[in-house]
């Protein structure tokens, strides 16, 4: 990790600004499906369902904004790789018709999605250790600003308490999280797993030395990567995630 180069919080909003801009002309929907297949395939490399073996499942809990957007279509690509999904999604996204859409998705695969008014603890019926591979942290993304408002609050509270029971995967930035300067206290979340999108972020290197780390979003030329000073990466054969 040394040796790598990271991009501020502020730097990456500019790069996905210009992704989505008039030059290069990507959509909020493509990126957000790049991503949550990436972190899905992460998990493929790092928990692989084992076929003689009930425990296959999966929680995805998603934020409001972009980062639960990935762990919708996260969990969507989980199903249709032969891992049991279910989602809690409690504070659902209503100003883009495209994260109704990715729950309709959802519902056409099979995959549950919880009710947004089961109760603040209801979830964790959803997290036994037995018989849970590990839980996606989908909450908050780089734009992340405290303070943090309930349910999620109270969530990554009780997250933190199963994080030693269950691997967590975080999607791009553990939430909670200070994009630049990592976690924010004593009590911060600090999961088994890190999908860091497009390009690591500084919180990055804060990661425990146990995690492991993968980048994912097969979809930066070296040009464009050069323009805004970071490191592409040797992906590997048709993979769309690397192990760093």
């Amino acid at each position: 990790m040394s040796l790598m180069k990271v991009v501020s919080a502020k730097l990456a909003a500019e790069i996905d600004q210009e992704l989505m801009g008039p030059q290069v002309g990507f959509t909020l929907q493509q990126l957000m499906e790049l991503a949550g297949f990436s972190v899905a395939q992460g998990i493929y490399r790092e928990f692989p369902p084992n076929k003689s073996s009930a425990n296959k499942n999966v929680l995805i809990i998603a934020g409001p904004g972009n980062n639960g957007g990935d762990g919708l279509v996260c969990a969507r690509h989980l199903k249709l790789f032969g891992y049991h999904p279910v989602v809690y999604y409690p504070k659902r996204g209503k100003k883009n018709e495209f994260y109704k859409q990715l729950v309709d998705q959802l519902n056409f695969f099979k995959v549950p999605v919880l009710p947004e008014d089961i109760g603040p603890d209801k979830w964790l019926d959803y997290a036994k250790p037995e018989s849970t591979l590990c839980i996606v942290d989908a909450i908050f993304g780089f734009s992340f600003k405290p303070p943090m408002r309930e349910p999620f609050e109270s969530i990554i509270d009780q997250l933190y308490e199963l994080q030693n029971k269950i691997p967590v995967v975080s999607v791009d930035v553990p939430s909670g999280w200070d994009v630049d300067e990592g976690p924010l206290s004593d009590m911060s979340l600090n999961p088994a797993m890190l999908v860091s999108l497009t390009v690591p972020k500084p919180a990055s290197t804060h990661l425990k030395p146990s995690a492991s780390h993968y980048v994912g979003g097969r979809f930066i030329p070296p040009e464009f990567a050069k323009k805004f000073k970071f490191d592409t990466f040797e992906y590997k054969s048709t993979d769309q995630v690397l192990k760093l």
